[in-house]
């Protein structure tokens, strides 16, 4: 009986311990704008200033001053946690103004802690970020969820561009080969692109198709198809992957995004194979993922009927039947699956001798000369997959990214 009687008080002031732990719900200090996401993008173009502040829960009744800090020591567990490689930007790009801020009496925001950052002391595509904490507040408790900031710094690139208006169009004459060099049998594929579109409609009209690149029939990136896609919507058309060697008699994964694009607006594409599912991405958002039966893409050659002078390219396909109008930058094709942070990361620029990076090319108005009167675009990854240009190529100035 005794033991039965030990076992009962136990419980008993077990509850009443849990009971006496009521729910806090004193008013507390916070990061202002992380409550639903605690990461603050922060573009820097030359001197760039933003500013942090400290938010009460309520206003307040007296001055409360809260200590807010940069701490980089937390960054590697928020990579880890967030499957990201950002890295602690260098300390002479950015300065603080202050770490002590103050929430007037009658008020719920703070002063701010101002960040200023300098885009010539940070380095192109390098993803960078740094932690912003409240290390300590007088006044009030401080919510634990809201504490800490991650400010990603992107430093802003402002370049040159290639604009095509019809009837222009870059070829890459390593791609066109027998044995297709690089792009013949590609296990895993990350193709990818900035453009800015013109001439968009809803027409159904076959004149109405505008190819951004790829290879006919085998994996092309185009507005509209002719028949049953407007020319305002992104098709991928055939997306064929499977063991045979040749298009025609692969699997077929065509899929169009359900968006409808603007004129004049700049947009990232990218498309990512990674031997069993084939991903497809818009301004680094997933948009349709479909499971395959695996095998390769081959972007060396387009269907029977084309031969092999119709490989991969940029601005045309169905020969130059179609041709592209509008901007574009950035193209880039890899042989491995990009994870999206590494997309998201790595809109504006990525590093030429990146691990998988096949071919790279900016056209960001960087044009070479092939000794023999003619140009050409460089490939960026010193592989020399180099892009002729035919037609009028014109260069626009002053183009940023971000966008």
């Amino acid at each position: 009986m005794k033991k039965y009687i030990y076992l009962s008080l136990v419980l008993l002031m077990g509850f009443v311990a849990s009971c006496s732990e009521a729910p806090d719900y004193s008013d507390k200090v916070f990061l202002t704008g992380t409550l639903s996401n605690d990461k603050i993008n922060f573009n820097i173009f030359g001197t760039t200033s933003t500013g942090i502040t400290v938010t009460s829960t309520a206003k307040t009744e007296t001055d409360i001053t809260a200590k807010v800090v940069p701490a980089p020591e937390m960054l590697d567990a928020y990579n880890e946690k967030m499957e990201r490689n950002y890295q602690v930007p260098p300390t002479e790009s950015y300065s603080v103004n202050t770490d002590v801020v103050t929430i007037e009496a009658g008020k719920s925001i703070s002063t701010p802690v101002v960040i200023t950052a300098h885009a010539d002391k940070l380095k192109d595509g390098v993803a960078y970020c740094l932690p912003i904490t409240i290390q300590s507040c007088n006044g009030q408790g401080i919510l634990e969820a809201s504490r800490t900031a991650y400010v990603v710094f992107t430093k802003v690139i402002e370049t040159k561009v290639a604009q095509m208006n019809g009837g222009a169009y870059f070829d890459i004459p390593s791609f066109n080969t027998r044995d297709g060099g690089d792009l013949w049998a590609l296990n895993a594929l990350t193709l990818e692109c900035k453009v800015r579109p013109s001439r968009l409609s809803s027409s159904l009209a076959e004149s109405s198709i505008n190819p951004i690149m790829g290879s006919h029939e085998s994996l092309l990136l185009r507005f509209g198809d002719g028949s049953n896609i407007p020319a305002n919507k992104l098709n991928f058309a055939k997306v064929s992957i499977g063991t045979d060697y040749h298009p025609d008699n692969k699997p077929h994964y065509e899929s169009t995004f359900e968006e409808t694009f603007e004129n004049d607006q700049w947009y990232h594409i990218a498309v990512v194979y990674d031997g069993s599912k084939v991903k497809f991405y818009l301004n680094g958002e997933l948009k349709i993922e479909k499971n395959t039966t695996g095998g390769q893409i081959n972007l060396a050659m387009s269907y029977g009927g084309h031969g092999w002078d119709d490989t991969f390219a940029i601005g045309r396909s169905y020969g130059t039947h179609w041709t592209y109008k509008g901007c574009i930058s950035e193209v880039r094709i890899w042989n491995k699956a990009r994870s999206v942070a590494e997309i998201q990361d790595g809109v504006c620029y990525v590093d030429p001798s990146s691990d998988g990076l096949v071919s790279y090319w900016r056209f960001n108005g960087e044009l070479q000369d092939d000794g023999k009167g003619g140009k050409y675009v460089r490939d960026e990854t010193g592989h020399g997959h180099d892009a002729i240009p035919t037609g009028t190529i014109n260069w626009v100035e002053n183009q940023k990214c971000p966008f």
